[in-house]
């Protein structure tokens, strides 16, 4: 079973099998990827543990319909959360499209003394520049702060809402000791200004998630993240699930 010549072997009929994936998946979409390090990569380590965890999947199955992340990357954030989010805390996610984090954020910290804050424009993506490839602005406009007010219903800590373009629109809120973070926002500057502010309040030992790292359509993310490894100040890790932790040292 563990002979090298089988590992060798099966390993090229993997990487036939992912590169034939990858056309299919350019096809389907009708565009053609020449970046060189974009494509479909099946990993040889197959710990799902996300697929047995009790807690988690009965908190996900309450807020599944909420949010469009896939379950894989809301585990990092529901371990990050249950580890990293401290009592007397803020949790603070920017573009949070119908609210399916905070709401997962919630339900599995219920008995912690936190602060939940919920942040998007509902008018789809900002800021999109030059650095990103494909968003033009406004894409995923398809939620309004009643999709966070469902979750409110059964959350156990009462989610505040903040409408608007992000930092902008935290200019009369007086946050600090924010905890734990996860920044969604899919365009260089919205994730750039994002960490800015969310860093000057983070704790010390705090963690920034950072959603869509290294996805195919938010190169302007990934940028930003490839910046962040440089910074000294902060220890960087790519999980290469979609996302970018970031603690501050």
């Amino acid at each position: 079973m563990f002979k090298l010549k089988k590992v060798v072997k099966a390993r090229k009929r993997i990487a036939v099998l992912t590169n034939l994936l990858f056309k299919l998946f350019q096809i389907s979409l009708r565009y053609k990827e020449n970046r060189k390090e974009y494509g479909i990569e099946i990993f040889e380590y197959f710990y799902l543990p996300w697929r047995t965890d009790k807690d988690f999947n009965d908190a996900y199955d309450q807020i599944k319909t909420f949010t469009l992340n896939p379950k894989s990357r809301l585990f990092t954030i529901y371990e990050m959360s249950k580890k990293y989010l401290k009592n007397d805390s803020v949790f603070l996610e920017v573009g949070s499209w119908k609210g399916g984090v905070c709401g997962l954020v919630s339900l599995t910290n219920e008995n912690k003394n936190i602060e939940i804050f919920a942040s998007d424009s509902f008018e789809g993506v900002k800021k999109a520049s030059v650095d990103d490839t494909f968003f033009k602005n406004g894409e995923y406009d398809d939620a309004t702060k009643l999709d966070i007010d469902q979750i409110n219903k059964f959350s156990p800590h009462k989610i505040k809402i903040v409408e608007g373009t992000f930092p902008e629109s935290f200019k009369n809120e007086l946050i600090n000791s924010i905890s734990v973070a996860h920044i969604d926002v899919d365009t260089y500057i919205s994730a750039k200004e994002s960490f800015e502010y969310i860093s000057e309040r983070l704790i010390s030992g705090g963690v920034v998630i950072l959603d869509d790292y290294g996805g195919w359509f938010t190169d302007g993310v990934t940028k930003f993240g490839n910046e962040l490894k440089e910074n000294k100040n902060y220890f960087v890790i790519p999980n290469h699930l979609g996302q970018l932790i970031i603690f501050k040292i």
